[in-house]
């Protein structure tokens, strides 16, 4: 299952699928390999969990729905609509994607600070202790 699909695309750009495109679907997969593997390099390495290598069907996909929706919007479908212009002006596509990546990165980044929910004992439950955010420039003694 994706961490996101079309009806979500369109909670957040509701005219999606209404310019000649009439589905993204292969796009949520990408997206969530995107956020799987910054995950693997930003959050992962800082946890202390002891397995090597993440395991991406322990986290909680739908912590991440928001995150994926927009990584769809700003990387995959919103460049597939612009013309592309070689001016120093952006057509609406091309202003909509600088927004949508705006947003990914702080909704990612928004995740990781509040905790990742990993289920690390594999016990099909989100402890306390398994939701661990990671705060990026800040010494803990």
């Amino acid at each position: 299952m994706a961490m996101s699909a079309d009806s979500d695309l369109t909670t957040y750009q509701p005219d999606i699928l209404g310019y000649g495109i009439s589905a993204f679907t292969s796009y949520h997969a990408k997206a969530q390999a995107d956020i799987e593997r910054e995950l693997r390099s930003v959050w992962y390495p800082k946890t202390g969990y002891s397995a090597e290598e993440m395991d991406e069907d322990l986290l909680t996909e739908s912590q991440f729905t928001r995150a994926c929706a927009f990584r769809v919007l700003g990387w995959y479908a919103l460049p597939q609509l612009t013309k592309w212009n070689t001016s120093t002006d952006k057509d609406k596509f091309q202003n909509m994607m600088d927004h949508y990546r705006s947003a990914y990165f702080d909704e990612l980044d928004s995740v990781i600070r509040d905790g990742v929910e990993y289920d690390a004992n594999e016990d099909s439950t989100i402890s306390v202790s398994e939701k661990r955010p990671v705060h990026h420039g800040r010494l803990f003694r």
